[in-house]
């Protein structure tokens, strides 16, 4: 499994658009693609939109309806979300480093319960 950090890490590193101190090791286009709605226009707008392995704030998502719009968040196998909130410079992860979850655990309702805590934690008009 990985450390929380690692995660982080790699959501800053999306954040700047694929440039480490200084030093663009990626191009931004392709952080862009990444992170951008990717999902047909055909898909019904109900759908999650999504970019290329990130879900994408835009119509409809997995991320809380108090996230920012343009915000992108991954999800793990193991219980991790990693939350990225490009307008607040902000990426938050949260790691229950298990696999599965109880009976009646509404994953999604949590995860967008993470984003939305985020947001109240930020804005304080969200109180």
């Amino acid at each position: 499994m990985y450390h929380q950090e690692s995660w982080l890490n790699g959501g800053y590193f999306h954040l700047k658009k694929g440039n480490v101190n200084g030093k663009q090791i990626v191009s931004n286009e392709i952080i862009d693609i990444a992170t951008t709605v990717q999902s047909p226009n055909s898909l019904d707008v109900e759908l999650p939109q999504k970019g290329y392995l990130w879900f994408v704030k835009d119509l409809k998502s997995e991320i809380g309806e108090l996230v920012s719009k343009g915000s992108f968040q991954i999800l793990g196998y193991t219980g991790v979300t990693l939350l990225v909130i490009p307008q607040h410079n902000l990426v938050a992860v949260r790691a229950f480093n298990s696999f599965g979850s109880p009976s009646g655990f509404d994953y999604l309702a949590d995860v967008r319960e993470f984003g939305n805590t985020i947001m109240t934690c930020l804005i304080p008009a969200c109180h």
